[in-house]
């Protein structure tokens, strides 16, 4: 069943095409923690404004044209290695030496922000040293299909010596703030919502730190990152929301509805808008709720519209949740036995150290008895907001 209503036609659409982008993880001891280096991107930023990253960006043709006259047409990587540390150049004052990170002069950074074309005439001039001989591949990140703006993300590690030359903010508008985090306060303040990570980001950092606990030294650890295909199979968004983008036949130019599962690992667990109609979507959610090994409470529909509630009846089997929705929702779809959420009603997903509250909203616009949630991690939206296209349908959706 689709969320066209009939008489409404949609002109075949495809996905935003994907581009290449590179960024690169530094890393040093200091005080012997392993730390690492985040830039805090600017609110004008498209991609993840106020958001903790790594230095990076998206690969320009420059850097395509740039590797044979650096003698690197034999890296298949070189073009990412090469918008790599350009960008590191633009972002932080930095360039990669054989033996180091060095400082780059202001003057000659200043000019390769201005027109990244100088960034190649520096670098064959001597002005810029340039060596990614030890820049190591450790992951690649494809965005989910549902986003406007999509990339096949490379991701490169260097370590440095702490008596590197740090970094400098000026001349630059990328970054508004950046420092060097300790792993352990990293995803400490991330799981007290101080701090937002773009979701490959965080699930690369959280992997590098269970590996380093299972008693692997850093470069060992490194090693063991690459192993994984470049689909994200669990999408981050927040500490204790975990986005699963799930085939539906929604309103175009989107293909997937997303499905969202709430809480901690082994603390009590809210699956909402369980949208998966096909075995291997049913399969996905369920398999990370096993991840989680937590309690599913409950299967919250935020509105009625059948690309969210997916095959309820095979999720209510599967988890043993009760569905909670809107008074109007249950009398709509005939749900009985629904758990009834009011507006400004309070859901509290239990667990031994963190425990959330999510403010339930009433927030009928797209539909009659739409749900919002807001809490620290978030909103969860449903259909009030759309990433691209509409959220507008005739009543009669």
């Amino acid at each position: 069943m689709s969320e066209v209503p009939s008489g409404l036609n949609f002109s075949p659409v495809s996905p935003a095409p994907i581009r290449d982008s590179a960024s690169l993880m530094l890393t040093r001891i200091n005080n012997n923690e392993i730390e690492i280096l985040l830039g805090k991107r600017a609110e004008s930023m498209r991609a993840f404004p106020n958001f903790w990253s790594f230095p990076g960006g998206g690969l320009s043709r420059k850097d395509l044209e740039a590797a044979p006259k650096l003698n690197l047409e034999n890296d298949k990587h070189a073009a990412m290695k090469i918008c790599i540390v350009r960008e590191l150049c633009e972002e932080l004052g930095l360039t990669i030496s054989k033996k180091d990170i060095v400082s780059v002069d202001r003057k000659i950074r200043t000019s390769v922000v201005e027109n990244k074309d100088n960034w190649l005439n520096e670098v064959l001039s001597g002005n810029i040293e340039f060596d990614p001989s030890n820049l190591t591949l450790i992951r690649e990140r494809i965005t989910p299909i549902f986003a406007p703006m999509r990339f096949h993300n490379r991701f490169f590690h260097l370590h440095i010596s702490k008596d590197s030359p740090d970094f400098n903010l000026e001349e630059q508008t990328e970054f508004d703030d950046a420092k060097w985090y300790s792993i352990n306060k990293l995803l400490s303040d991330w799981n007290k919502h101080d701090i937002n990570l773009p979701p490959p980001l965080f699930t690369l950092i959280r992997d590098l730190n269970l590996l380093l606990e299972q008693g692997l030294k850093l470069e060992e650890a490194i090693k063991n990152l690459n192993s994984e295909s470049p689909d994200e199979r669990e999408i981050n968004f927040s500490a204790g929301v975990i986005c699963i983008p799930v085939k539906t036949a929604t309103l175009p130019p989107a293909s997937t509805t997303n499905c969202y599962l709430l809480g901690r690992k082994g603390g009590e667990l809210l699956l909402v808008d369980p949208a998966a109609h096909n075995q291997d979507d049913i399969n996905w959610i369920m398999n990370l709720v096993k991840s989680l090994g937590g309690n599913v409470v409950g299967l919250l529909l935020t509105h009625r519209h059948s690309d969210h509630y997916g095959d309820l009846k095979k999720l209510k089997e599967l988890t043993g949740g009760k569905v909670w929705c809107s008074r109007h929702t249950s009398e709509y779809l005939n749900i009985n036995d629904a758990l009834i959420l009011d507006d400004n009603e309070k859901i509290v997903l239990k667990h031994s150290k963190f425990t959330t509250e999510w403010d339930v909203l009433i927030t009928p616009g797209h539909c009659p008895g739409h749900i919002c949630l807001f809490s620290k991690a978030g909103l969860i939206a449903g259909d009030m907001v759309a990433g691209y296209g509409t959220i507008l349908v005739p009543n009669e959706g």
